[in-house]
């Protein structure tokens, strides 16, 4: 009978072990997915950029805003390529200073260059449906507003990374039962061309991807929409060049997945470059990542896609970049502060568009 006990207890402890450790390697997982957009980081408007308007507003509370960077002499000069970043965090955080040098460097290249805040389920609620709303609508904004923004509404290349390349993606798909029904939809929200950085592809590769995608997250039997907004299986002929870099050990979207996509996409007519970093894993890109070399080797391979598609002259110029020293987290209470202080002297233009979608 004791031995029977004791045989009971060791079972119990190792499945208790085995089970934590699973529990642990899918939580890590997740985690991941989530690492580049840490809530502490989160600012959404920029004291760096030149102006921060709001291109829509949630239930005439919660303003989303374009942080703007314009090149010098941008008022006198011709109409001027735009390059978009959207930011990572899993679509349930992530915050728009994630790209905050990508948009210094380019404006000093000679191009306008934004880094957009949208909705996201830690700070918004609802799901990851409103992350590609919101993507939709800040490229429309962007287009409609050219004249004034001084920018050509024909040369509007849309980058992010992780879950932002995946919305940039979205944005290329157009499919018109996906945004916000107080969306001017004669205005196209198609970029022009795409720079994706280790992004999701794959709406379905992961089971609390599904989920972000469901009407209610915490109800497993509510319905996702992961299938029916998955790039895997919705490209089509007419769609932007693009370029993606990808590394080939990134567990949240895998490099086969990855694959298979540029090559379906360029099999539909389409051209997709897929640079890849062998052993690589997801966020490598980022300046903290071995001092910021994958961030340099990107930003310079990105600098000659938009080269070549004649957004930018001369020849890239990241040995003048200085990789910043990594800064402390601000804390929730500063981030408001933060973004009271970086609202002054800064021209806002509102654009006025209540929703609640989705």
């Amino acid at each position: 009978m004791k031995i029977s006990i004791i045989c009971l207890l060791a079972c119990s402890v190792i499945f208790g072990s085995c089970k934590s450790k699973l529990e642990k390697k899918d939580k890590s997982l997740e985690e991941m997915q989530n690492e580049e957009g840490n809530p502490e980081n989160y600012v959404s408007i920029l004291g760096s950029a030149s102006e921060s308007p709001v291109y829509k507003k949630i239930n005439d509370s919660v303003d989303m805003r374009l942080n703007i960077y314009y090149p010098q002499n941008h008022v006198t000069n011709a109409p001027s390529p735009v390059i978009v970043y959207f930011f990572g965090g899993g679509f349930v955080q992530g915050s728009p200073i994630q790209f905050e040098e990508h948009c210094k460097y380019f404006a000093g290249r000679g191009i306008v260059a934004i880094t957009a805040d949208y909705r996201v389920i830690s700070r918004n609620k609802g799901n990851g449906m409103n992350c590609i709303f919101d993507g939709k609508s800040a490229i429309r904004y962007i287009r409609e507003h050219a004249r004034e923004l001084n920018i050509d509404p024909n040369r509007i290349a849309v980058a992010g990374g992780s879950a932002g390349g995946f919305l940039a993606l979205e944005c290329a798909l157009d499919d018109s039962r996906w945004q916000d029904p107080t969306d001017n939809a004669a205005i196209s929200c198609v970029p022009n061309a795409l720079v994706l950085l280790n992004p999701v592809v794959n709406a379905v590769e992961h089971q609390f991807r599904i989920a972000k995608f469901q009407v209610d997250e915490k109800d497993p039997a509510s319905q996702s929409f992961a299938g029916e907004i998955d790039p895997m299986t919705h490209i089509h002929s007419g769609m932007p060049p693009g370029i993606i870099f990808h590394g080939t050990a990134d567990k949240i979207s895998a490099i086969t997945f990855v694959q298979k996509f540029t090559d379906d996409y360029n099999a539909a007519g389409n051209k997709m470059q897929l640079v890849k970093f062998e052993g690589e894993k997801h966020g490598f890109t980022t300046m903290q990542y071995k001092n910021g070399k994958f961030f340099i080797e990107t930003l310079k391979q990105t600098d000659q896609f938009l080269i070549d598609l004649g957004y930018l002259k001369g020849k890239p110029t990241v040995e003048n970049v200085v990789i910043p020293k990594a800064k402390p987290n601000p804390k929730a209470n500063q981030n408001k502060k933060n973004n009271s202080e970086n609202l002054k002297n800064k021209k806002i233009i509102k654009a006025p568009q209540p929703t609640d979608s989705i």
